[in-house]
């Protein structure tokens, strides 16, 4: 007899102004094992949701905002080629802070409508870890962050803004390539959470995939939203 993934709360860090996007908080053991990235538009019946989680961002200067949705099946985000997922909408409560570690409920409940998956990975146990630091890139306009590429255990979770520094290759990181989350290589850095970017940095990245392999980017680091080591430290770890 096949398993049933079972529904769980998967919770996720919201990063993003004008568009907002949500990271799963990922952990090696099931059901929780899936990196991904989703595009959101954020509604409440209270009214415009993504103002006030923008307003409430711009006044406290808090980095971490998160959300705890609805029980649900992660499977039912994604669907094959061609076919509508079983799920393109739920609720959850949006957190200034993280939900499970003494947060401040913003809007309860908000309803979140899933425009795009930008990524989507279920860890493979027998993955190995690559030597370089790797990112996934995503965002849209003149917002543009890198979530830590997931492997293995240990390993660490991190979301971080950047931008192009001018005069660099022509090549950018344009909404088209970004839309489906392109994976880099980040020159000179190891993958372990000691080499990650920090603010400030100065990095050159190349395109693994989903970007031409022929172009160094340069780019500078902006602030970092999210860093988690202890929920990846095992394949056994729970909340």
């Amino acid at each position: 007899m096949s398993s049933v993934e079972p529904k769980a709360t998967h919770g996720m860090v919201v990063v993003g102004e004008e568009t907002v996007y949500l990271s799963h908080m990922p952990m090696f053991m099931e059901p929780h094992a899936v990196q991904y990235l989703l595009e959101v538009v954020l509604r409440s019946e209270t009214g415009d949701a993504r103002q006030r989680y923008v307003d409430d961002r711009r006044r406290t200067g808090t980095a971490v905002y998160t959300l705890a949705p609805e029980p649900f099946r992660i499977s039912d985000l994604v669907a094959p080629e061609g076919q509508r997922p079983e799920l393109t909408s739920f609720t959850g409560t949006l957190f200034r802070g993280h939900f499970e570690r003494g947060g401040t409920e913003i809007i309860d409940p908000v309803t979140v409508e899933v425009q795009r998956v930008v990524h989507f990975r279920r860890f493979d146990h027998h993955a190995s870890r690559p030597e370089a630091l790797n990112y996934l890139a995503f965002g849209k306009g003149d917002e543009l962050f890198f979530a830590h590429r997931i492997t293995k255990p240990p390993d660490f979770d991190q979301h971080i803004a950047v931008r192009h520094v001018p005069g660099g290759a022509d090549a950018v990181l344009t909404d088209d390539i970004l839309r489906k989350g392109p994976r880099l290589e980040i020159s000179g850095r190891a993958d372990r959470p000691d080499d990650r970017l920090h603010e400030s940095d100065q990095v050159t990245a190349k395109f693994l995939d989903g970007g031409p392999d022929d172009v160094d980017l340069r780019l500078l680091v902006g602030r970092e939203f999210y860093e988690e080591e202890g929920d990846l430290a095992t394949d056994m770890h729970s909340h």
